[in-house]
């Protein structure tokens, strides 16, 4: 697939449209996986803890969540995936209720009209093309969707929105755009060209797809109750059934990212309503209720 589809609008400043040219000719796949591979190295414990501890401070990373202390952390992917300590995740929720999937931003909610979802100011993509599933696009269609996005100083795992089983799971190969702000502001139906990995969900309200979205640098994305990751030696679409039935309970961890990125939750539920308490551009952690029916 070739770039085609990258459509840059005028920006503000010259530096903006610098910074997309330069994107846009960057091999960003052969990158991600160079990056990947290099963040497996494991250096003597003086020099990773080191270096684990300068990316905390240039990502700004909150140490005192992690469950161990960053020089404990054997590679940089070990400490990009790391856990946080226990208590730091808390919620009350009801069972119809969902929740923040994610520590990160609360990028964009809202509901899927006319099978689009919103991108960002301007700028929509189809459900058909972002599920490659024409079949669950209309599942969806008249439903709702909120958009999670992770940045280098977030904790990188992916929880369980709503208590459900597992009925399907979906990779799909793709660009490894970053997700950032400004890429998202200025890259048409991003979301839908980038890599991703679909788990659909089967509740109390409905269908509900959880959709991690691959970016720069994110050398593979994996599965919490499955061995599945993504980038390993071949890169082809496919669907599994392999993990059909399993239940998940709410809030549990789901999968996780390396580095950072994007999180989209799909609910098939029209009745489904948002709280008045959210708003777009907010910081939000996981357990935070989002809504419900």
């Amino acid at each position: 697939m070739g770039d085609s589809f990258l459509k840059i609008d005028t920006p503000k400043k010259w530096t903006d449209r610098a910074k997309m040219t330069g994107l846009q000719l960057l091999p960003k796949n052969v990158v991600s996986r160079a990056f990947g591979m290099a963040s497996d190295i494991c250096l003597p414990s003086p020099v990773q803890g080191a270096l684990n501890h300068g990316f905390a401070l240039y990502a700004g990373i909150d140490l005192s969540e992690s469950e161990k202390e960053a020089g404990q952390y054997h590679s940089l992917n070990d400490f990009f995936t790391r856990r946080l300590k226990e208590g730091i995740h808390t919620f009350d929720l009801a069972d119809n209720d969902i929740c923040s999937t994610a520590d990160g931003r609360l990028s964009e909610f809202g509901k899927i009209r006319e099978g689009t979802l919103i991108q960002a100011k301007g700028r929509h993509f189809g459900v058909a093309e972002f599920l490659d599933s024409g079949r669950e696009a209309q599942r969806f269609d008249g439903g709702h969707f909120v958009t999670v996005y992770l940045s280098p100083s977030d904790y990188h795992r992916v929880h369980v929105p709503i208590a459900g089983v597992v009925d399907g799971v979906s990779y799909i190969p793709g660009h490894l755009f970053p997700v950032n702000p400004l890429a998202v502001g200025h890259i048409d139906k991003l979301f839908a060209v980038n890599e991703r990995l679909i788990v659909y969900l089967n509740t109390d309200i409905g269908r509900v797809a959880v959709v991690m979205v691959g970016a720069t640098c994110v050398g593979r994305m994996s599965l919490s109750f499955g061995d599945l990751k993504t980038n390993q030696s071949f890169r082809k679409r496919k669907d599994y059934n392999d993990y059909d039935g399993i239940e998940l309970q709410t809030c549990a961890e789901m999968g996780m990212f390396n580095l950072g990125s994007t999180v989209v939750v799909l609910i098939e539920n029209p009745e489904f309503e948002f709280s008045n308490t959210i708003s777009s551009g907010q910081k939000t952690r996981i357990g935070v209720r989002f809504g419900g029916t």
